[in-house]
């Protein structure tokens, strides 16, 4: 059977547990083991991502210099 949750746990960006809408912003808290079980929100028409505003490369020239 396959853990979910221990999956969600392996890595920190799951782990805090938020995502970000890349059109409009918006932020939802989640728990990332039912998202990876049912899948992840979305927002505008997209799947929301677990990248921070700041660390979203095609958003953040900054984010792009460091990846």
């Amino acid at each position: 059977m396959i853990d979910f949750e221990e999956m969600a746990n392996s890595h920190p960006k799951m782990r805090r547990g938020m995502v970000w809408c890349r059109t409009c912003g918006r932020a939802e808290k989640v728990n990332a083991a039912h998202c990876l079980k049912f899948d992840w929100p979305r927002c505008c028409g997209y799947t929301m991502t677990i990248d921070a505003p700041d660390e979203q490369v095609i958003n953040n020239p900054e984010a792009k210099e460091r990846a």
